[in-house]
């Protein structure tokens, strides 16, 4: 919205051209009958208006007065981030040589976490699988040298 895309394009693109967006805002909330996902909605080149406008409001962001901040989306993600701190703090004093590459692969997990809605959701959900594989492995690993130790 700082005029870099629009100097972008017209560079790219000469004569007579249109902008136009495929969002599928959470607001509109449209949704695909059959998969139950949402549906895109095209919009003119009046929304870089409302980009501007959103892009003002930035201050707002995890203030009381972020309206997108009450999603269930960006609810899910706060407690992404608190359950992530508790797992890295639980296994940092597990720490050793023989489980120092799966908790290296823990804590690069969140890196799996991208998209927006339902996208964002399938890959929490692909992290969360992974997660689980590897802290099995963690205290197999564990249980291993505590037998070895005996």
């Amino acid at each position: 919205t700082d005029g870099a895309f629009a100097a972008n394009i017209a560079k790219q693109f000469k004569g007579d051209f249109k902008l136009k967006f495929h969002l599928a805002p959470p607001i509109l909330g449209r949704t695909d009958g059959f998969t139950g996902k949402p549906l895109k909605t095209e919009f003119g080149a009046w929304m870089m208006t409302g980009l501007k406008f959103l892009a003002k409001l930035r201050g707002l962001r995890g203030t009381a007065f972020d309206l997108f901040g009450y999603t269930a989306e960006r609810k899910a993600e706060r407690q992404m981030i608190v359950e992530y701190r508790q797992l890295i703090e639980g296994l940092l004093p597990k720490l050793n040589a023989t489980n120092s590459a799966a908790i290296a692969e823990l804590a690069s997990l969140p890196d799996m976490v991208r998209g927006f809605g339902h996208v964002k959701a399938a890959n929490a959900a692909k992290s969360k699988l992974r997660e689980a594989e590897l802290l099995q492995s963690i205290a197999g690993k564990l249980q291993a040298l505590r037998v070895a130790a005996e």
